[in-house]
């Protein structure tokens, strides 16, 4: 049982391989080259996006043999202990675990000691916003004023809950969320590693389930290749993901655009039955909605509609099938009906009233219509008959 998990296999060696976060790796790689190294480093921003994988690289890029070097050998003594999270001299705390005042105690009284093997020694904290605050008070000497030998690498995804003296102690880098398309372009190459071929409109729904988190992405393509058995990927993603089948929901945005509220909500009840959760029923046909909006803008063959995972000839025949003000008007019902549910209304009855409403606005004018039909009523009744000339 020597399989490793793709999120831990793939996981970036290099400052140039943390995806999407190029402007950190080039500061930190700049940094040690020009000898400018900081005391106190503090990453935040969501979860999955590369912060205590930048902090293991930076750990082996001043302990690395060649070193300090901005491009670890990962091959030395040094790299290989870091990555295998047992080099003495590198200390890595889950603050979630470990957030006590004697932790920290413990950790400050050890810090006047010189490194074992290396030339530093390196403190890893992730998610620091656990620490309870007479940890932090026990910790923010030591924060203020280390030895030399000693650095500090902070990670959290709530930097809000950070005491703003240690914020102020140390260097803030914000790592943000990944595009769509660096996590897209990720994945292929991991597929191609794994000798998988995936489709893209896949791809880009795992990106975007993902919310931005490039770990969240890769455990959900393990899960992927693991129930995938050869035949329909994307029915295999809907089942992973709860949501019901493209199709359906094609088919019933099909009864909308028709007008036919029976057709609608018959294929309603069906996604439903299966086990569908109303929210995400409603979330997918909102992207549905959304593809034809889009696609009326743009072309079904843009790429914001390829991103959204959809069928683009039942996007473009749906697009080519209703007026673009009555598509901007489903959209606007379909998010009305989402905000309802974030209110605690009954899910099943606010999305079976939207899908009404949709199928009845092809009954409805918009005002813009109606305006135009006011002025042409009224304007030979403004003029009037033509008043005879005077003699």
């Amino acid at each position: 049982m020597d399989y490793v998990a793709i999120a831990r296999k793939y996981r970036p060696s290099t400052f140039v391989e943390v995806a999407g976060q190029e402007v950190i790796g080039r500061t930190l790689a700049n940094a040690i080259r020009a000898q400018r190294v900081h005391h106190a480093y503090l990453f935040t921003g969501p979860r999955g996006v590369g912060k205590t994988s930048t902090a293991r690289i930076l750990a082996k890029a001043l302990t690395c043999a060649e070193g300090p070097t901005p491009e670890p050998c990962g091959v030395c003594e040094h790299c290989r202990m870091v990555t295998d999270g047992n080099h003495p001299d590198v200390v890595e705390i889950d603050a979630a675990r470990f957030n006590s005042v004697e932790t920290i105690r413990e950790l400050a009284d050890n810090a006047a000691f010189q490194p074992v093997r290396a030339r530093l020694r390196i403190v890893i904290l992730d998610e620091v916003h656990m620490l309870s605050t007479a940890a932090w008070n026990a910790l923010l000497k030591l924060v203020e004023e280390p030895p030399p030998h000693l650095k500090f690498i902070f990670a959290t995804t709530e930097v809000d809950r950070v005491l703003p003296t240690v914020v102020s102690r140390c260097q803030r880098f914000d790592f943000r969320a990944l595009d769509l398309d660096t996590i897209v372009r990720r994945l292929r190459d991991i597929c191609a590693a794994e000798g998988r071929s995936l489709p893209e409109p896949v791809l880009a729904r795992v990106a975007r389930a993902a919310g931005g988190g490039m770990r969240d992405a890769q455990t959900m393509l393990d899960q992927l290749i693991a129930v995938s058995d050869g035949g329909d990927i994307g029915a295999d993603l809907d089942l992973l993901l709860g949501a019901a089948r493209s199709a359906e929901v094609a088919a019933l945005l099909d009864g909308v655009v028709a007008g036919d509220p029976k057709s609608a909500i018959e294929s309603l009840d069906r996604a439903l039955v299966g086990g569908v959760a109303p929210g995400t029923l409603l979330d997918q046909l909102i992207d549905q909605v959304r593809g034809v909006v889009l696609a009326q803008a743009c072309g079904h063959d843009t790429p914001l509609v390829r991103r959204l995972g959809l069928d683009p000839e039942r996007v473009a025949a749906q697009a080519g099938s209703v007026d673009p003000a009555r598509a901007l008007r489903m959209a606007q019902v379909l998010l009305h009906a989402q905000g309802q549910l974030k209110f605690g209304h009954d899910p099943r009855l606010a999305i079976e009233l939207a899908v009404v409403r949709l199928a009845q606005t092809a009954q409805l004018v918009d005002l813009e219509t109606l305006v135009r039909r006011l002025e042409r009523l009224e304007t030979p009744a403004q003029a009037g008959p033509a008043s005879p000339r005077p003699r």
